[in-house]
C-alpha cells in the first residue's frame, strides 16, 4: 500500500463571501454562479467542473481554487456578477497565504487519520466532502473531490512546512 504526497503548485484561490439575509438566505447567486459556470455547495461539501473547484467553508463562504488564469483572473472575473448580488459581497484572491496539498493512495486516508479527529471513512467522508479542522495541530481545509483516493489540503503558508514534514513522517508505514 502506497501513499504520495505531492504540492499542487500554481493554483488560484480566491475566498468569495456573499452577503446573507438575517434568515440566512443568500438571495441572488445565480449571476456568480453563472460566471463561475458551477454551482456554490452546501455544507461540508464541493462541488468541480473540470479544474474548478469549490469549497463551502461556512454560510455564505467559499474557497475557490482553479488553474491560474491569465486573462485577468478568477476574481477579476467575478466582479460584475458580485455586484448584482448584493452590497456586502467579495471576492479576495488568497492565493499567496495558502498551499495546496494533495495526499493519494490506497492509504491516504490511514495516513490522515494519524492526525485528524474526524471520521474519513468513504460512508463519512465520501466523494464531493469537505471540512475545516485540524490536521496535526495546523488548520486546515480537507477535501475529497472525487471518488479517487486523492485529498486535497489548503494550509495557511506559514504552517506548510510543518504539515508536510509532518505528513511525510506520518506516512513512512505506508511508503
Amino acid at each position: 500500500m502506497t501513499v504520495e504526497l505531492c504540492d499542487v503548485a500554481r493554483r488560484t484561490l480566491v475566498e468569495l463571501r456573499l452577503s446573507t439575509a438575517e434568515d440566512g438566505d443568500l438571495g441572488n447567486t445565480g449571476p456568480v454562479q453563472a460566471a463561475l459556470d458551477l454551482t456554490l455547495p452546501g455544507p461540508g461539501r464541493t462541488s468541480q467542473v473540470g479544474g474548478r473547484l469549490a469549497v463551502w467553508l461556512g454560510p455564505g463562504w467559499w474557497l475557490l481554487d482553479d488553474r491560474p488564469d491569465e486573462s485577468g483572473g478568477l476574481e477579476a472575473g467575478l466582479v460584475h456578477p458580485l455586484r448584482a448580488t448584493g452590497p456586502r459581497t467579495s471576492a479576495v484572491d488568497v492565493s499567496a497565504g495558502f498551499v495546496v496539498l494533495e495526499l493519494t493512495g490506497p492509504s491516504a486516508a490511514e495516513v490522515l487519520a494519524h492526525g485528524c479527529s474526524i471520521d474519513l471513512h468513504r460512508r463519512s467522508f465520501g466523494p464531493g466532502s469537505s471540512a475545516r479542522t485540524m490536521l496535526a495541530k495546523a488548520q486546515v481545509v480537507l477535501a475529497r473531490p472525487d471518488d479517487g483516493p486523492t485529498y486535497r489540503i489548503w494550509v495557511r503558508t506559514s504552517f506548510s512546512r510543518y504539515l508536510v514534514e509532518w505528513l511525510l513522517d506520518a506516512a513512512v508505514e505506508y511508503r
